[in-house]
């Protein structure tokens, strides 16, 4: 090797590790707004009960709401989406509105008077946090690539996860002491001013600078000039490995969303606990989730060797998951913690954990269920960064969200509704987690198709690279 070439090859590498370290800070920031949905998500949820006190609702209409939440937030989703897809303006100006938008709905869920007016108001909310999972999506998918994506979007969700945790807390500990509205005014101005100072500030990357068949063109200056139109849809929609994304998404979204919507209110209703004591006891199972981690580290490692480790992973975690919630459910757990002191509450369940078998093996079975769950998350997006275009990707998330987040509100929701008409919620809860059975087997049913669709965008990449190159050369 020559000098000359040499020292290109010692300043290429210099611009990649700065690259790779401006990456990791982009992912710190996108973790703080996922962090931050995350949180507002979670401040009326934990409270169900007081608004039952206070305004006489039933569960099916605070099923309702929060099932029209997340609804509407996949509605949002899509626009969002697109118009940043079609317009390439920087995806921080559309997650800084969001933000904003979010923030000011928070707040007019806090001056609400009646429960009519809070649904109203926590509906809106949701569909303007629809910006922030597809477009942070689209911008990690343009940070980081392929070979690291599973890993990257384990980060994202875990750490960005803590802020379900965040929102819980704050929502049990402010309502338990001052009144279910006040975490809503505080968490309207942390949206606000953290995520909007956040979202503006954002070091997007170029669009698809990860991607090996043409990041040596954007790394040279040369744009990425491509946007999605509303004919490329029906290519998007019969994508096959997008058709049983969107199956296992919609059958898996079920019972996950009546994990994280329902648990806290059986172990207060069915377990017999206080809000702080259930609201802790669900925190330390859901640590389960750490071991996603190095599961997700173990995914990207094997998709080196063969890329059909991902839906196969995803399949068995899936069936796993399925069969070790239900189980959970099945134990007749009886906690009688009624206690709103947190230190004393966490004393109790500890204590009881060592005297009580039932308890211990409950907690094993939904720590060891959180394990697989967590995994799944990512290793769904990293399928979907390498079965869709750069321009396709966010909106492609945004479709798969609607049916997911459609099918999340009717869970909880006809949860609610069944819950009423048994006055349990085990037996419902039991038959809904049934469904993330269903979805291993779609997942494992995807491994016929995933290995075609991402030769295929591969062989589309290498096209564009060479259209970028004539275009080029024109100029």
């Amino acid at each position: 090797m020559c000098i000359r070439d040499r020292i290109s090859t010692d300043k290429r590498g210099l611009v990649l590790v700065s690259q790779r370290k401006l990456s990791y800070f982009v992912l710190v920031q996108v973790i703080i707004l996922y962090f931050l949905q995350n949180m507002a998500s979670y401040l009326v949820i934990p409270n169900y009960n007081l608004i039952k006190q206070d305004w006489g609702v039933s569960d099916s209409l605070l099923g309702l709401m929060s099932g029209g939440y997340f609804f509407l937030n996949g509605f949002g989703a899509i626009f969002w989406s697109f118009f940043s897809d079609a317009s390439l303006l920087k995806r921080k100006i559309f997650l800084t509105s969001s933000m904003i938008a979010a923030g000011i709905c928070i707040l007019m869920s806090y001056y609400s008077q009646n429960f009519f007016l809070l649904l109203i108001w926590q509906v809106l909310t949701g569909a303007a946090f629809g910006s922030v999972i597809p477009l942070c999506f689209s911008i990690l998918s343009d940070a980081f690539e392929s070979s690291r994506r599973t890993s990257i979007f384990m980060l994202w969700y875990f750490l960005g996860g803590f802020g379900l945790v965040a929102g819980f807390g704050f929502s049990v500990i402010m309502g338990s002491y001052f009144n279910w509205k006040t975490p809503l005014f505080y968490g309207a101005i942390i949206i606000m001013v953290i995520g909007g100072l956040t979202s503006i500030s954002l070091l997007e990357p170029p669009r698809a600078a990860s991607e090996k068949e043409i990041q040596d063109l954007i790394e040279n200056g040369i744009s990425y000039h491509y946007t999605i139109k509303l004919t490329d849809f029906p290519a998007i929609l019969q994508n096959r490995s997008n058709i049983y994304v969107v199956a296992q998404g919609v059958l898996g979204t079920i019972p996950s969303g009546i994990i994280f919507a329902w648990t806290v209110q059986y172990l207060i209703r069915d377990a017999g606990a206080s809000e702080i004591a259930a609201a802790l006891l669900f925190g330390l199972m859901s640590l389960g989730a750490i071991g996603s981690i190095r599961v997700s580290w173990i995914v990207d490692k094997l998709y080196t060797r063969d890329p059909i480790y991902r839906p196969v992973v995803a399949g068995v975690s899936s069936i796993f998951e399925a069969i070790l919630f239900i189980m959970f459910f099945l134990l007749p757990l009886k906690l009688d913690i009624y206690t709103k002191n947190i230190a004393v509450a966490v004393q109790l369940i500890i204590s009881k954990m060592f005297s009580d078998a039932v308890l211990l093996i409950a907690y094993v079975f939904f720590f060891v269920a959180m394990l697989f769950s967590s995994a799944v998350g990512p290793i769904r997006n990293s399928i979907l960064s390498d079965v869709n275009l750069p321009e396709h990707r966010a909106s492609a998330l945004s479709v798969i969200m609607i049916l997911e987040l459609f099918s999340k509100g009717i869970g909880i929701t006809l949860i609610g509704a069944l819950s009423d008409i048994l006055g349990t919620l085990r037996i419902s809860i039991i038959i809904a987690m049934s469904f993330w059975l269903l979805s291993g087997f779609v997942w494992l049913y995807l491994t016929k198709y995933y290995p075609y669709d991402l030769q295929f965008v591969r062989g589309i990449l290498e096209k564009y690279r060479l259209d970028l190159i004539s275009s080029k050369k024109e100029k």
